[in-house]
């Protein structure tokens, strides 16, 4: 297993359901002016990230992820991943993904997007 930014970015979400510690933490994964695009709209900034992952670590009783991460030769980082929930509701989900994140030379991601090859369901 590798041990990049994205590696601990993916290994925080799943704490951070429960410990806002780990939630505070993962933000700080996160250069200040970064860009994340999990669904259709882009969010930018440390504010508007910031308020993403609360709303949608919240809709979440618990998860588990797995996945497998590259370095590639551009310095892109690219984590194949899925994952298992179980909803606030009670409903189980389970939803896969591919993630790319560019980082800085201090290895704070300043893009992040995801493209799923498993719709949440």
């Amino acid at each position: 297993m590798t041990d990049t930014t994205i590696d601990r970015y993916i290994g925080l979400a799943d704490r951070a359901v429960h410990d806002d510690s780990a939630l505070e933490e993962l933000l700080t994964l996160f250069a200040p002016d970064a860009t994340v695009q999990i669904g259709p709209e882009p969010i930018r900034g440390h504010e508007a990230i910031a308020a993403f992952y609360r709303a949608h670590f919240a809709t979440f009783a618990g998860s588990r992820h797995y996945w497998n991460t590259m370095v590639l030769e551009d310095g892109t980082l690219r984590a194949e991943w899925a994952a298992a929930s179980r909803m606030t509701d009670g409903q189980l989900m389970r939803v896969a993904g591919v993630e790319h994140a560019q980082v800085d030379d201090n290895g704070l991601i300043t893009d992040l997007r995801n493209e799923f090859t498993r719709l949440p369901g």
